[in-house]
């Protein structure tokens, strides 16, 4: 089995003149063929040699989903690198523990305000040696803190680092392809190993700190040849892509373009997903159930502001739809329901399809579980939801349903050669050539995740049905995975939120929702201390935070917790209660207790505007 480095050579040449990877400019869509970006990945990874890169060199990426991404990683790896990605909405101080733990020596970034972040990491005591931007300029959308509009390379503090514009090291590779090391590029990458590192991924563990996954690259191989039979395209499709590039689960999509040869358009933002497929006209998507529940609620809400006899009909198609693919599901529709539903499609379904651009034919959904009426009402319309199931550690992949073969309600059928089995508890435990190498530099942490059969402790509970498909029966670990695919630990924040004088306890919702809220429990004497300090007649807990000066102090605590935190951490609203005893239940028990006790106060906090 060929590796990814090597795959990607020769789909460079077999589709050297078919659409590869697309973006929207101010001209409009602007495709790169395959044997445009084989040229350009070849020569970035010719001007890394050239630069003295050795194999196993460590580098970051940091920057949104755009065609450079795709490209730098390929030359990365087929210099003999190992990727690291950094989410482009990570902290300066989350960023620079990642590059100091994966020892970074090279980091390609985005714009000057993303290298910006790692400036410190360039120091006599940092390992950065070089910075690589892809835009030399970045425009502001309004003045920071220093009142810049714009932030330009040069006007960067000096650093021991080297700043090299992309364009400037995709010159120098150029003269060195032109000297012959293209053969030293392809030599590298025939080099590799399949137990060599690929890839580094920091995620947000139950512990409360980020583990870095390392994969190899026959981690990546495997699962990347499982994906075009999961998927069941061909060469000639095309897809979208709007999810960072930081995670595994929207990397194995450009992966998965690699193995195939379908062309892959990056959206400019997620917010633009549905005008750029408008405009690309996708055969498939890969998304989060966040980005789906979202795009229901905003297609309902602008249902409600259609005039009635719009309105109605819609109605009336979406529920024959639902009955139609249940009836199908059970083994075929009686003849008058099909009937209404090819009427129903004509008048109301295939309109909104065009939306999509008219050629979609599936959605892929993972990261975290999606609402079954979401998937109910996008089945409805003609758009089957296909969801899968996997994490960091197994390569993003353990099992998915297929477009042939879906089964609503499950995460599909196991991927070939992968071995499930699960624990007395239920825990599902995942053993095949898709399972990390383990966390870097903790062997402690890979012990408690990988036993010495090599089987992979999920933390998550599932079942197979009848049929072998999967069904995510609850999670084990007390982990918190929200609307939008993010892992993150409640501890680590309420023990942060524990530390605050005016905190006694506290605790941290948001599983699968789009954000994190917290209930809070005040701290009696600091709470007497600030009431007799202010002339404040105390009442119970709740009632006093009411007061004008207590909830300002509140909300300055929880403005400096949050100054600190990823934005997929923050807290964004929170409300005070009188305790937050479970009655002796811990963990997870104890969590899911509390939060059926307090679920109206939680349903308020998700409800404000």
């Amino acid at each position: 089995m060929d590796l990814l480095p090597s795959l990607f050579l020769q789909r460079v040449k077999d589709s050297a003149e078919r659409e590869a990877f697309g973006q929207r400019s101010p001209r409009g869509w602007e495709w790169a063929s395959w044997g445009e970006t084989g040229e350009r990945a070849v020569a970035l990874a010719a001007g890394l040699l050239a630069a003295g890169f050795a194999p196993g060199t460590r580098v970051g990426l940091l920057s949104a989903t755009r065609r450079e991404w795709v490209e730098s990683e390929m030359a990365v790896m087929l210099a003999g690198g190992v990727v690291v990605p950094i989410h482009p909405a990570t902290t300066g101080p989350a960023a620079l523990d990642v590059v100091r733990r994966a020892a970074l020596r090279w980091a390609f970034v985005e714009e000057p305000l993303q290298a910006e972040k790692l400036l410190p990491a360039a120091g006599p005591d940092g390992p950065l040696g070089r910075i690589v931007p892809f835009d030399t300029l970045s425009r502001l959308t309004g003045a920071d803190a220093r009142g810049r509009l714009e932030i330009a390379v040069s006007d960067l503090p000096p650093c021991d680092a080297e700043l090299l514009p992309f364009a400037d090291l995709l010159e120098q590779g150029r003269h060195e392809v032109r000297r012959g090391a293209g053969v030293e590029v392809e030599a590298r990458a025939k080099g590799l190993r399949p137990d060599d590192p690929a890839t580094i991924v920091f995620n947000w563990s139950a512990a409360g700190r980020p583990l870095a996954t390392v994969l190899t690259h026959d981690n990546l191989a495997f699962t990347t040849a499982a994906i075009p039979a999961l998927l069941e395209v061909t060469a000639q499709d095309r897809s979208l892509l709007f999810l960072p590039l930081a995670h595994v689960y929207p990397r194995l999509l450009v992966w998965a373009a690699v193995q195939v040869g379908f062309g892959l358009g990056f959206a400019p933002a997620r917010g633009e997903a549905l005008r750029a497929a408008a405009e690309m006209k996708p055969d498939f998507l890969v998304v989060v159930p966040r980005f789906l529940e979202r795009l229901r609620r905003g297609l309902m809400q602008e249902l409600e502001q259609d005039p009635l006899w719009t309105r109605r009909p819609f109605e009336w198609a979406l529920e024959v739809g639902r009955r139609f693919h249940e009836a199908r599901s059970r083994g075929g529709a009686p003849l008058l329901l099909d009937l209404q539903h090819r009427l129903a499609d004509r008048l109301a379904f295939r309109a909104l399809r065009e939306r999509f651009g008219g050629r979609l034919r599936f959605i892929v959904s993972g990261g975290a579980p999606l609402e079954p009426e979401t998937a109910r009402y996008f089945e409805a319309v003609g758009l089957p939801v296909l969801e899968g199931y996997g994490m960091t550690e197994s390569t993003g992949l353990v099992s998915s349903n297929r477009p042939s073969q879906p089964r609503p309600g499950t995460v599909g059928r196991p991927v070939p050669d992968v071995d499930l089995r699960f624990g007395p508890d239920g825990e599902i435990l995942v053993r095949g050539r898709n399972v990390m190498h383990g966390y870097l530099d903790d062997p402690g942490a890979t012990d408690e995740v990988l036993d010495a059969d090599r089987w992979l402790h999920s933390g998550d509970l599932g079942a197979l049905d009848a049929d072998g498909c999967l069904r995510i029966t609850g999670r084990k670990k007390d982990v918190i995975v929200t609307e939008g695919g993010k892992n993150v630990s409640p501890l680590h924040l309420e023990n942060l939120l524990r530390e605050q004088p005016l905190l006694a306890d506290a605790l941290v919702v948001g599983d699968r929702r789009a954000y994190l809220v917290a209930l809070l429990v005040l701290d009696g004497a600091e709470l007497r201390r600030v009431a007799s300090r202010g002339g404040i007649l105390l009442t119970a807990p709740e009632e006093s935070a009411n007061h004008p000066e207590l909830r300002a102090r509140l909300d300055q605590t929880m403005t400096e917790v949050n100054r600190y935190l990823d934005p997929f951490l923050k807290l964004r609203a929170w409300a005070v209660v009188g305790d937050l005893d479970a009655a002796g239940k811990t963990g997870r028990a104890r969590r899911e207790a509390l939060e059926e006790r307090y679920r109206t106060t939680i349903h308020r906090l998700y409800s404000r505007p």
